[in-house]
């Protein structure tokens, strides 16, 4: 059986908040101070082993692939490891926007060379490497696919990445 690394921060989490419950209940004073974080953490653990956190857009503790057809606007990717991959996208209608934040994980963007895009990424204690060139610990730059004409559609990205990694690949 292999141990993802959810699975040990999940039993992790169990573990502490077992340990501060019975602490608590095996005591003679309840301590609502001890209490608390006890049930929080019980129950993240809980939620990290068994359950998936967040939405249907959103990686959290996991490691997953999004794939967009229709669905814009806001990805994040915490604690985790995700790829949002554009590679399906169809030809676009209209202007598109999509945020893309990764905090304290890692993700990758795969981008289609078919659609004008522009990413406007900004990296904070982070690496951020595109296809032309790579911004590491503070910093932010835009880099382009295709013509960009306003009359015309095109795919806005927006890559934030706090504390993490952020790997920008055309194919």
């Amino acid at each position: 059986m292999r141990v993802s690394g959810s699975a040990v921060c999940g039993i992790i989490l169990l573990i502490l908040g077992i340990i501060l419950l019975l602490a608590n209940f095996l005591g003679i004073k309840v301590n609502f101070f001890r209490l608390f974080p006890g049930v929080i953490l019980l129950i993240l653990g809980i939620v990290v082993l068994f359950g998936q956190l967040g939405g249907e857009h959103e990686v959290i503790f996991d490691r997953k692939k999004i794939t967009i057809s229709e669905s814009f606007g806001e990805k994040n990717i915490i604690f985790a490891e995700g790829i949002l991959d554009l590679s399906e996208l169809k030809s676009l209608d209209s202007h598109k926007k999509i945020e893309m934040n990764v905090i304290f994980g890692a993700g990758k963007l795969i981008l289609n060379p078919e659609i004008p895009s522009i990413i406007k990424a900004s990296s904070v204690f982070s690496s951020l490497q595109l296809p032309e060139h790579t911004v590491n610990f503070i910093g932010s730059t835009e880099y382009r696919i295709g013509e960009i004409q306003p009359d015309k559609p095109y795919l806005d990205i927006e890559a934030n990445v706090i504390f993490g990694q952020l790997k920008v690949i055309k194919p």
